[in-house]
Order: C-alpha cells, then structure tokens, then sequence
C-alpha cells in the first residue's frame, strides 16, 4: 500500500498534465516506444497510442478485445476527457488535499492491488467530477415548478397500477401443501410465517415468506390470477406451477390509483436534472472542442476513425 501511495503523490506533483504531454525529448512520459505513435493532439499537447492504451487499462480495458465500433467510442471518451482535464487545469481545478487524503483513505479500504493506470483513472474521475460540479454544472438545478409541471404534463407516468402485498409458502410436493394448508386454516398470520421459514423452499422463506409488493402483471399468470383474487388475510387453495406447490396469503390490496406530485417530487428532480445536465454535458464539450485545435492521427491508431461530423 506504501506504493501505491508513493505512485500517488507522484500522479499528484506532476498535477494536470493529461495522459501524457509531449516532452522536451518529444517521447511520452510513459512510453516505451522508440518513436512514439502520436495519435492526438490538442493544441500543443500530444498523446500517443501508449496514452490511450493506458487509458483503456485504467478501465481494465485492451484494445485487443475490443472491436471497432467500441474502439472509436472509447476514443471518444479519450478525447473529451484530455479536453476536460486540460480546461480544469486552465481554471485551476485541483483536488485540495483534503480530497487528496479522502482518496488515500479509500484506496487503502479497498485492500486489493491497483496498479497505476488504474491509480490514475480513480485519480482522473475524482478530479473530473469536481470540475463537472464547479464548472460545467454551477447554477444548473430544477425548481419546483418545473418538477410539477412534468407532473401535470404527464400523467400518465405516475399512475400506480392495483397492486397487492403477499405472503407465500412453496413447497415441492402436492401432499406437504395440503398437509401445511390443514394446518393454516384457523391460525394467525404468525403462524404462517412460522410454517414458512420451517419448510418453504423459495427464496424469501427465511423472511416468513414475505414476497413483497406486486403489481398487475408482475407475477405468472396462474399466480396472479390467484392472488388478486384474495381478500386482505385470505389464504388461497394449494397453486401448482412449475416451481412447486404454492399457498399464498394476501397482505395488502390497494387499488390502482394516481400518487401525489408529494409522493413524486424527488424522482421529477433527479430525472430533470440528470437530462439538464447531460444537455448541458453535451453543449460544453461542443464548446471546447471550437475553443481547441483538437487532430487525430487516424494512421496511428490501429483502427478506423473518423470525426463525428459537427
């Protein structure tokens, strides 16, 4: 773990240089090729194919197992990220060394071994989402009337369908079920879930039984046929399907009905802001990509590419 941490303050002193400046001998920083590739340059910074191969490793990614198509969309991402570091480092976003500290302390709970390409893509995303936050997404937010007015232009989003809470007992012969259900005939619901955790084999048998909440058109017909026509308490007559012998109990019904923008708020927010954001993700980069002299070596590469069109 020392090492990790040596490799660290290392990736930290050499600061925002992207994945490798050209130097003043002209070979990448961590190439170890004679002549190095160049496959990108930004303005006057270079990267070479050892950069993007570094880059796909710090995703635990090889070029070798990728095609095409995954290939040009990753290069992509090698791009819009070299131009997002290098604008962070013009507006003179670092991670403080209280971040520095958080970021050690979790890689060092992690206990497992990290190399350091990924050392530096952990690094890398840490400083990018803090450029994203105090940069590309300052003053972009959702107000309440936005949230309800979603709400109120469609409706049909949040309707909840009828939708019932279920208790079940399987077992894998049909005599056991008619045995457990003589048995359930005049006892608590207590019981149920005593006799449920003793010989059901399904997966919520240690839970009493508890299926859960289930709306229309979740369950298998032949169960959902059943079920939904229970009362609150009713325990239903032994269900045979492929999985074994079932005998349910019916919690909860509640019928289908529209939930409240109350209910509804907070999921509104987060979806709106997650579109505002992407949009505004999508416009920024735009923007820098105008604002830079940004030219791919395509012969370089290894793969076909080609510039999106503008």
């Amino acid at each position: 773990m020392r090492r990790i941490f040596l490799i660290l303050f290392l990736i930290v002193s050499i600061g925002l240089t992207g994945c490798s400046r050209k130097q003043k001998t002209g070979k990448s920083s961590i190439s170890t090729e004679e002549s190095p590739r160049v496959v990108l340059k930004i303005d006057d910074k270079e990267y070479t194919l050892s950069d993007f191969q570094a880059y796909l490793l710090g995703k635990k990614l090889e070029m070798k197992e990728l095609d095409n198509a995954t290939k040009k969309a990753l290069f992509e991402d090698f791009i819009n990220t070299r131009l997002m570091l290098i604008d962070a480092e013009n507006k003179k976003i670092i991670l403080n060394s209280d971040e520095i500290s958080f970021y050690r302390k979790s890689l060092e709970e992690l206990k497992v071994k990290v190399d350091a390409p990924v050392l530096k893509s952990i690094y890398e995303n840490l400083l990018i989402s803090k450029y994203l936050q105090n940069a590309v997404f300052k003053g972009v937010k959702v107000s309440e009337k936005e949230a309800y007015d979603y709400y109120k232009q469609h409706p049909e989003k949040f309707v909840q369908k009828e939708r019932v809470r279920v208790h079940q007992i399987l077992v894998d012969t049909e005599e056991k079920a008619l045995q457990i259900r003589e048995k359930l005939k005049k006892s608590s619901a207590s019981e149920f879930e005593k006799l449920a955790k003793k010989y059901s084999v399904a997966p919520e048998a240690k839970k009493g039984g508890d299926m859960g909440w289930y709306e229309k058109g979740d369950l298998p017909t032949e169960m959902e046929n059943v079920v939904f026509s229970l009362s609150p308490g009713e325990i239903s007559q032994v269900v045979k399907t492929a999985l074994g012998y079932h005998i349910f109990r019916l919690d909860r019904k509640q019928r289908g009905r529209m939930l409240t923008f109350g209910e509804v708020r907070d999921e509104i927010k987060r979806k709106l802001l997650e579109e505002k954001r992407e949009e505004k993700l999508k416009e920024w980069l735009d923007n820098l990509k105008k604002e830079h002299r940004i030219t791919v070596f395509e012969e370089n590469l290894g793969f076909p590419y080609s510039k999106e069109e503008e």
